[in-house]
């Protein structure tokens, strides 16, 4: 390693092709530089953001014009600032443009910013023409002493930043010092947790220059001094921090380009810095978040006994000596919470397998190994207790926290449980014992019965377990009761109990699993167009149910039944499958034909029997249209909704032939009949109008009439065209819009969209 600081400072990799050249005042050597030693280029294409256009562009791209030979180009693109910019659909961005202008192999990209664009040009360099060469002029301390050195290259996702990258060297790295003097204070500080972490990590020497050096450091920068004298030692002692810590990282990288081991080292921090910045960012940067993972990583070294208390005070004090944080404020401590967290390190590109893989301290300048250790959960859990909120506001899937739930509500009414089979005995005997280890006051008991006092003597709800769906027959009308279906193979699963008090809380708890409308969200439900859910693969399952809210169970998709019996049995039976496969709310669904669905509209009685099946089989939603049934048949159904809590109504109207306008009177009343129906009975029910777009113009209409009826989008309302030209509708419409996946094989309505769909226009657009 030669390192030659005077005016320029070049450090020469011993394996990885580029070269560090650190200094004050470098854009006209930059352009000589980079014309004269990166041969072969016919396009150079300079890429920076907004904020640092006006500032540094215009004289960078006249430096090198004046260096080209008339067969080259120099082509610059301008991107939004920030770290938005590291997507997937900015990366696609930056390729269309370089294809439209017709850019092939011998293409340099020159990446100009902090460590999000060095990032960015980097990842695109790596792939486009598989490969092709780039530099970087760092513009920010972070970038200089950390990002722009080692190669790594990557964009950011929903599941965390740096997931999807590549190792691709620049062959280039142009440091030029005064550009720092235009960067704020926050940003200055956001750079020195790296430069802390290096030294903490390699020198202790240097690490105590830190702790003395501050006033050189600004002086530097804010040309604050008040001699020349003054500010040339200041520029000197800056030049010697960032050369070191770039000696320190093109070392490393040179013997562990691909971070096999070694280089690990330099995550230092970072284990519990990404993740906390993953639930913190934007409002806290990078180096804020890793001041907080240096601090809480040096106290689990010191929890496992590595390394001495005096090194985490050392640590802390440095940290706040450049104005980085070492406390949480009041804003991460309510968002933190140690459950999702603990979750994020899980997705960490550092672990192996199933164990965390963080860098120990041994003291201030050596770490425990020269790489990173492996660490079990519990003592990564047992330090981070003291720092992060151990409860969740999201609510768990886990059934054991829902048992006071379900304590609760039947405390107030009473429930009796039976099953209809011998077989089924064994589990049986062990749901009533769950109810006692609850709490709850089991009143009589055999082998086939349970029942469950409780205060409220006015209602009680009965539940039958049944290997036979729709064989269960009520004493009389007004009985509340409900059917689980047990499945074959359930008989033999030891969580039969667990599947069995989840359906008693779903049919308990009257509110707790109903879609509210969020404030900036979108909430959604999926429909599969299957035949049969007893063959759906559980993955493929999950995968299209992957960010949605509900799913909806369209029993007219389900094969044509001979009978009134046999169809109740067939929708019973594959309900209960779809119940092996999620927990999601159900919306249970009859679509009948001239209502865009696949039922005979013609058998009423089927339909109407197939909607009280819903609410017996506990289904969240029922979707009722309002064109099949006759208005007393609609108001028989809604007074058997009265007794079954759980379940809410949907009053659906579609117009898949466009016979109606939505600024036609007709779709008014349709929507005052349903609201008029569900205020006769006080219920809380969704009004679903589908429309079908011949134009964009219809969408138009449609916006109008939501704003009529839903101004302030707070309502529980579904309204949205059907048609290639309605996508807009579906994008716009907030509550419960209905959503397909790409491997399905039709979609359950013409125009219907994806998950990914929805959210990416969603945010193009600014909707959330």
């Amino acid at each position: 390693m030669v390192l030659d600081i005077s005016n320029v400072t070049a450090i020469p990799l011993l394996n990885v092709p580029n070269v560090i050249q650190i200094g004050y005042h470098l854009m006209d050597h930059i352009a000589a530089d980079l014309t004269r030693n990166i041969n072969n280029v016919s396009n150079y294409v300079i890429i920076t953001d907004t904020q640092l256009a006006p500032l540094y562009l215009d004289s960078l791209y006249q430096s090198i014009q004046s260096h080209l030979k008339s067969s080259q180009r120099l082509l610059t693109r301008i991107l939004p600032c920030g770290e938005q910019s590291k997507s997937r659909a900015v990366k696609a961005s930056i390729e269309d443009f370089l294809l439209d202008q017709k850019c092939t192999r011998d293409t340099c990209l020159i990446a100009l910013g902090g460590g999000v664009m060095g990032d960015l040009v980097g990842f695109v360099a790596s792939t486009f023409m598989r490969g092709v060469p780039f530099v970087q002029i760092p513009t920010t301390l972070l970038a200089m002493v950390d990002s722009s050195i080692g190669g790594k290259t990557a964009i950011d996702t929903s599941h965390g930043k740096n997931l999807i990258g590549t190792f691709w060297q620049p062959v280039r790295i142009y440091m030029n010092l005064s550009v720092l003097e235009t960067l704020p204070k926050r940003e200055m500080a956001n750079g020195m947790a790296e430069v802390i972490k290096t030294f903490a990590i390699s020198s202790e020497a240097e690490f105590a220059k830190l702790e003395r050096g501050k006033s050189q450091i600004e002086s530097a920068i804010l040309g604050s001094s008040d001699t020349a004298t003054n500010l040339d030692a200041g520029k000197a002692f800056l030049l010697n921090v960032i050369s070191a810590c770039a000696a320190f990282k093109a070392n490393v990288v040179t013997q562990d380009e691909k971070e096999g081991g070694l280089r690990g080292l330099l995550n230092f921090g970072h284990t519990l810095g990404h993740a906390y910045e993953a639930h913190l960012s934007p409002e806290w940067l990078h180096g804020e978040c890793v001041s907080l993972g240096l601090i809480h990583e040096a106290e689990l070294s010191y929890y496992l006994g590595h390394c001495p208390f005096s090194a985490i005070e050392r640590l802390k004090s440095c940290l706040q000596l450049y104005d980085l944080p070492i406390h949480f404020d009041d804003y991460s401590n309510k968002v933190l919470k140690l459950s999702p967290v603990m979750d994020t390190m899980k997705v960490d590109k550092k672990n192996k397998g199933l164990q965390k893989r963080v860098v120990l301290l041994k003291d201030i300048g050596s770490t425990l190994e020269n790489k990173p250790t492996n660490v079990d959960d519990v003592a990564i859990e047992q330090v981070l207790t003291k720092y992060v909120s151990s409860s969740s506001s999201s609510v768990d899937d886990n059934l054991s926290n829902i048992h006071l739930q379900e304590h609760s509500f039947m405390n107030n009414f009473p429930l009796e449980i039976s099953v209809d089979s011998v077989d089924l005995s064994p589990h049986f005997s062990t749901l009533c014992m769950a109810f006692k280890k609850m709490g709850l006051d089991v009143a009589t008991q055999n082998d086939q019965h349970v029942r469950i006092a409780g205060k409220d003597t006015r209602k009680e709800i009965k539940i039958s377990m049944t290997e036979k769906a729709g064989s269960t027959k009520p004493a009389n009308n007004s009985e509340v009761w409900y059917e689980y279906v047990v499945l074959p193979s359930q008989k033999a699963d030891a969580q039969f109990v667990f599947h069995m008090l989840h359906f008693v809380n779903i049919t308990m708890l009257s509110q707790s699993r109903h879609i509210s409308p969020m404030q900036n969200k979108q909430t959604t439900f999926v429909t599969p167009t299957i035949l049969s859910y007893a063959t759906v693969l559980p993955s493929l399952m999950k995968q299209w149910l992957e960010g949605t809210d509900a799913i909806e169970f369209r029993v007219d998709y389900l094969p044509v039944q001979e009978n009134m019996g046999d169809w109740v049995a067939n929708v019973g039976l594959q309900l209960a499958h779809l119940r092996q496969l999620t927990r999601l709310p159900i919306i249970y669904t009859v679509r009948t034909q001239p209502q865009a669905g696949k039922f005979d509209p013609t058998q009423v009685d089927l339909y109407e029997t197939l909607l009280q099946w819903g609410h017996r089989w506990g289904c969240d939603y029922v979707d009722m249209e309002s064109s099949t049934l006759p208005e007393e048949r609609q108001r028989a159904m809604m007074e058997m909704n009265q007794n079954y809590g759980n379940t809410k109504i949907i009053s659906s109207f579609h117009d898949p032939n466009h016979t109606l306008s939505w600024s036609d009177a007709a779709m008014k009343k349709v929507y005052q009949q349903a609201k008029s129906l569900f205020d006769a009975y006080n219920h809380q029910g969704v009004i679903k109008l589908v429309g079908f777009a011949d134009t964009f113009y219809d969408n138009i209409e449609l916006e109008h009439f939501r704003h009529q009826v839903d101004a302030d989008k707070n309502k529980e309302i579904i309204l949205i065209n059907m048609g290639a030209h309605g996508r807009f509708s579906r994008v716009s419409n907030k509550f419960l819009s209905p959503a397909t996946h790409p491997t399905m094989s039709v979609a359950a309505a013409p125009g219907q969209l994806s998950l990914n769909e929805l959210s990416r226009l969603r945010k193009e657009l600014h909707f959330n």
